[in-house]
């Protein structure tokens, strides 16, 4: 059976290296990779929605490991905590894990958490970045789902629903400043790559 403490140290590995990365872009590029001045009202919400999110996230991972006892008064299924049934979101764990680190890294410069006053960086096709416009939320999402299917009940299924409500409204707003930045390139890539997971359709001519 996995180890109990495989969720929590997969969080606290996903958070580690987005801190890491953005420590990295900002002094190596000075840039400010960080920032949600866009709709700022809308972000800000957003911002401290994420927060709550990965706070009740790490929670819930700390709970199945020190204290999975408790799962069950939240309403995990007694026949959910079988050996069998966590090697898939273990795995799971693992993937999204090395989605994310790749796709930071393969964003170089490009790199940021929201969206700052003065727009996103260069657009970035390589890599993951052919086959997913989003692959970093993919990551997060694929993270999510793994928590969920590890320790399922009310309290994973509702950081997994609000998780997935907020990826909408902030890509929604990176994209929009995305094509306001980059215009015809931008469309041009956005119409031959899905946007969570598809096969490239054809090579992106002039991006990349």
């Amino acid at each position: 059976m996995p180890p109990l403490w495989i969720p929590l140290a997969a969080l606290a590995a996903v958070i580690a290296v987005s801190a890491l990365r953005l420590l990295a872009v900002q002094s190596a590029h000075g840039v400010k990779a960080y920032g949600f001045g866009r709709h700022a009202e809308i972000q800000r919400v957003a911002e401290r929605n994420w927060r709550l999110a990965v706070a009740a996230s790490v929670a819930f991972a700390l709970i199945a490991w020190a204290r999975p006892e408790w799962e069950v008064a939240l309403g995990r299924p007694v026949w959910a905590g079988g050996a069998a049934l966590r090697w898939l979101p273990a795995t799971l764990l693992l993937a999204s894990f090395l989605i994310i680190a790749v796709a930071q890294i393969q964003m170089g410069a490009s790199w940021r958490i929201g969206v700052p006053k003065e727009g996103p960086g260069a657009l970035v096709a390589h890599g993951l970045f052919r086959w997913s416009r989003n692959p970093i939320f993919v990551g997060m999402i694929g993270t999510l789902i793994a928590l969920f299917l590890w320790s399922p009940h009310i309290g994973t299924a509702a950081v997994l629903a609000a998780a997935w409500t907020l990826v909408l409204i902030q890509v929604r707003i990176e994209e929009e400043a995305l094509r306001e930045k980059l215009g015809v390139a931008y469309e041009r890539y956005a119409a031959q790559v899905q946007h969570w997971i598809g096969w490239r359709q054809a090579r992106l001519n002039g991006v990349g």
